[in-house]
């Protein structure tokens, strides 16, 4: 079977979408099939076609808006005209994918990782959401043979928002292995000693719940919650550029700079490490389509907090506390918790399968079912 992929982003771009479609490739690849990928370039490292694990990848210098690639027509045409399959996903990939999968008669699938539908307002102002809403109603309602959703959560979503089609759940996953872990110190890296560590890992993007947790820490400063041995890593990622500025101006206002800690984010065998050190990974998500952070966590047996937004629920377990979404008030009362109790204060929740394996076998049972 020969596969074409058409995404925004691909290896060595790191995300749990990225990170799905490379390892379905990978394993695609092993199975004896045929795979080529069409995203856009990552640096100029990354540019022009390379061969990477036996999947023939052409990158791109496409341009973007609002943070998303606009790809071109000539970039893809003739992978897709080559393919029996082709797969995408969301967001703007989708339209150009889809025509030119109708054109040549290909089956065509769409892996939909969320569907925020009427959210956007949660997080933006009027006008911005009201586009975001737009360009996501036309992209999920583009017309493709079968749709993927990483979670039940977006399933459901997907179903309210974009209309009843054939749509089927497929988990991400993420085995942990201990060769990926490096040696790299969080105490280091952020210059700390002897300190409780609470870690949250990501882009500072608003639908990733930052501004909540930072009104949360500035709530227990108010408070009078003694804070003197617990310090608030961020491994905060660059873009989006403008949130990240919004919440490193709040950290400024609320007086909260000896309290957090701040850095960039560090390669995925040094961000591993980190969460293995760290005393309690916080994930404030206020939308959430699958939750990989999250899972990173679970897998390494490191205490959470999480919110209830999305798929969270679904995904966490281990040592657990959620807060209600979008509250600063319960997720200020979890924090003094665990800085009181120490792992006593979090729930236990039965332990969870998200298998690699179990991600591609439900892939490419989609791909048989649409041949």
């Amino acid at each position: 079977m020969k596969i074409a992929m058409v995404l925004p982003h691909f290896y060595p771009y790191v995300g749990g979408g990225e990170l799905m479609f490379y390892e379905v490739a990978k394993r695609l690849v092993a199975l004896g099939h045929e795979v080529r990928v069409v995203a856009r370039n990552v640096g100029d490292e990354y540019l022009g076609e390379k061969n990477v694990d036996g999947i023939l990848i052409r990158y791109c210098k496409w341009k973007s808006a609002f943070g998303h690639p606009l790809p071109r027509t000539k970039d893809i045409e003739d992978v897709i005209e080559w393919c029996d399959v082709v797969h995408t996903s969301i967001f703007t990939t989708a339209p150009v994918t889809a025509r030119l999968a109708r054109k040549y008669g290909k089956p065509s699938l769409l892996t939909v990782y969320e569907v925020r539908g009427f959210k956007w307002f949660w997080t933006d102002v009027f006008y911005r959401a009201l586009v975001y809403f737009a360009v996501e109603q036309f992209c999920t309602r583009q017309k493709f043979d079968r749709y993927h959703a990483i979670s039940e959560a977006t399933k459901r979503d997907f179903l309210k928002y974009c209309g009843k089609r054939d749509i089927t759940r497929v988990y991400l996953a993420s085995d942990l292995k201990d060769e990926e872990v490096k040696d790299f110190s969080l105490s280091d890296y952020f210059g700390i000693r002897n300190k409780k560590v609470f870690l949250y890992y990501g882009r500072p993007g608003r639908t990733k719940g930052v501004y909540v947790y930072e009104k949360a820490i500035a709530m227990l400063k108010k408070n009078g919650t003694d804070l003197s041995d617990v310090r608030f890593c961020f491994l905060l990622g660059a873009e989006p550029e403008r949130p990240r500025k919004e919440f490193l101006k709040s950290v400024v206002e609320d007086g909260l700079k000896g309290l957090v800690k701040i850095r960039p984010s560090v390669s995925r065998g040094e961000l591993l490490s980190c969460i293995k050190q760290a005393d309690c990974v916080v994930v404030p998500s206020v939308t959430e389509g699958f939750g990989f952070s999250a899972l990173e966590a679970c897998l390494s047996g490191t205490p959470l907090i999480v919110s209830d937004a999305g798929s969270l629920p679904e995904v966490v377990y281990g040592k657990c506390l959620k807060f209600k979404n979008r509250s600063e008030k319960e997720l200020a009362e979890h924090i003094k918790a665990v800085i009181e109790k120490g792992t006593d204060a979090f729930d236990d929740i039965e332990e969870k399968s998200f298998s690699v394996e179990e991600m591609t076998d439900g892939i490419l049972k989609i791909y048989g079912e649409m041949r």
